[in-house]
């Protein structure tokens, strides 16, 4: 009988270490070494460890290169500033409760924004789209505030690869990649690289910094299309082999096949065209005819480059591209396999992608913008002070649609049962309720001006339409508002009334019979 093995008491509810290494070994397939995956080389520590300046700085340069030779590239980025800033970027509207105080606030930046930098060279939409593209590229974009020669406000445009740790000198304690931090975390300030290579150190409350932060340990953004430089990379090369094989296959259009090694003279003669031989049969059979010697075969090279393989692995590589900017392949590649269903999805995807940089936009940039100046302008008594003076909403451009007419008819439903208000749909399009409430009462009464002082009615000139081409349709003015005085019936007139409402009674029988 054999021996018992002695029983190891262990501790209620406590495992042994080579029972815990192998259980934490086998649970999670994710973490689990195997010969058949690479080795992952993975770090978990603070973000500002892992994005080195070094790496930020190279990857700067790889995505302008990018962006100056890829196609794609070129257009997520201008998809981008395109629908986030627009055409006339992000606009302004003060809210203070003095309207006239209000006023005067709009009209003081709207005047600002005509040339709000200090080289006097950008207005204030060209402005959002250059900090809003080199976010985009570089992963951050910096505007400083500054004053003028003449002591008025100002925004002086940083690129990023300005703003760095100080070159050839020790680094501050708590900068991290040109950012200051104190012992909390709060950012004081940023160290800004001037022409003559010395760096200055600029407060935190006088520069906006336009980024989109994915790390709280971290001190600068990322590039949008940091993740898909590989493929970018990938597909500039492909493209280019491509190109120069599809070149040579059309240099050499036919290809001689021969026994031996040698072209004779007559038959290069033949080829060149400098020779007669067979000149009299080719002019009467029409073209030009070669004449080839026993064994020889003269055949034209048909080329299929590109072919559809690598069309398709090349649509494969844009795809890995624009997955992870926020933009669906389909929206800046080719839209035209997608369905109307689909369609519609990445739209709604795309725009959610727009809305979150619009906001990154008016956070970092157009309220503290607004702040500055307006603030500045009241302390230098250029405007009235007001407790709300710095009470401002932004009015973005017109929201993305793939159907305008079916939107903006469930919209017109929205507001009539009370689900979407009157500012939430001028939003959308991109307009300001109070701006433009005002100016149709003033298109309207322009209307109602002319028709008085023209002597034509209102409906002339405002929804004419062929049923109302009739005198005393209407009441364009006071005089033809005036009721009409009845005239009095004649004789015969008093004899028909009679007669119908005598027979009006028989007709009722007779229906209801």
């Amino acid at each position: 009988m054999p021996k018992a093995q002695p029983h190891k008491r262990t501790k209620s509810g406590s495992l042994s270490k080579k029972t815990l290494k192998q259980a934490g070994a086998s649970q999670f397939n994710s973490v689990s070494w195997s010969n058949n995956r690479a080795q992952i080389y993975g770090t978990a520590v603070d973000f500002s460890v892992d994005y080195t300046p070094a790496d930020r700085v190279e990857m700067m340069k790889r995505l302008r290169y990018g962006e100056r030779n890829c196609g794609l590239v070129r257009q997520i980025l201008g998809d981008y500033v395109t629908y986030v800033v627009g055409s006339d970027g992000i606009t302004h509207q003060s809210h203070c409760a003095d309207t006239a105080k209000a006023a005067a606030y709009d009209e003081y930046f709207a005047d600002w924004c005509r040339s709000c930098d200090l080289t006097g060279r950008w207005s204030w939409a060209e402005v959002q789209r250059i900090t809003v593209r080199g976010a985009l590229r570089d992963g951050d974009s910096f505007a400083l505030k500054v004053f003028d020669a003449e002591g008025r406000p100002r925004l002086q445009l940083v690129e990023s690869h300005r703003v760095s740790n100080p070159e050839g000198e020790q680094v501050p304690a708590g900068m991290l990649d040109g950012v200051q931090f104190d012992k909390v975390g709060r950012i004081v300030g940023y160290s800004v690289i001037l022409g003559d290579k010395s760096a200055k150190l600029i407060p935190a409350p006088s520069v906006c910094h336009i980024a989109e932060q994915d790390y709280c340990s971290g001190s600068r953004g990322l590039p949008l299309l940091q993740h898909s430089w590989s493929d970018i990379q990938t597909e500039d090369e492909l493209l280019k082999l491509e190109a120069l094989a599809v070149r040579n296959d059309s240099d050499f259009t036919r290809v001689l096949v021969k026994n031996g090694g040698y072209v004779p003279n007559n038959l290069a003669a033949e080829l060149s065209g400098t020779s007669s031989s067979g000149s009299a049969l080719a002019s009467q059979m029409g073209g030009k005819l070669a004449v080839l010697e026993p064994g020889e075969d003269l055949k034209s090279i048909q080329s299929n480059r590109p072919s559809p393989v690598f069309v398709g692995f090349l649509e494969a590589i844009q795809r890995d591209i624009a997955r992870g900017t926020g933009l669906p392949y389909e929206f800046s590649g080719n839209p035209t396999q997608a369905g109307g269903g689909a369609l519609r999805l990445i739209a709604a995807k795309a725009d959610r992608s727009f809305q979150r940089w619009q906001t990154i936009t008016i956070e970092r940039l157009c309220t503290p913008a607004w702040g500055f100046v307006i603030g500045t302008a009241i302390a230098n008594g250029e405007l009235p002070d007001a407790p709300d003076w710095n009470k401002v909403s932004w009015t973005t451009p017109k929201r993305l649609t793939i159907d305008a007419g079916r939107d903006a008819a469930q919209d017109r439903a929205d507001v009539e049962l009370g689900l979407l208000s009157l500012s939430e749909l001028y939003a959308q399009r991109g307009l300001d309720l109070r701006t433009e409430v005002q100016k149709r009462a003033k298109d309207f009464k322009y209307i109602m001006d002319v028709a008085a002082k023209e002597g034509v009615p209102v409906w002339m000139l405002y929804k004419p339409q062929n049923n109302h081409l009739q005198q005393g349709m209407g009441n364009p003015t006071a005089a033809s508002a005036q009721p009409v005085p009845e005239m009095e019936d004649s004789a015969e007139d008093e004899a028909e009334d009679k007669a119908e409402a005598e027979a009006q009674p028989e007709t009722e029988d007779e229906t209801n019979t």
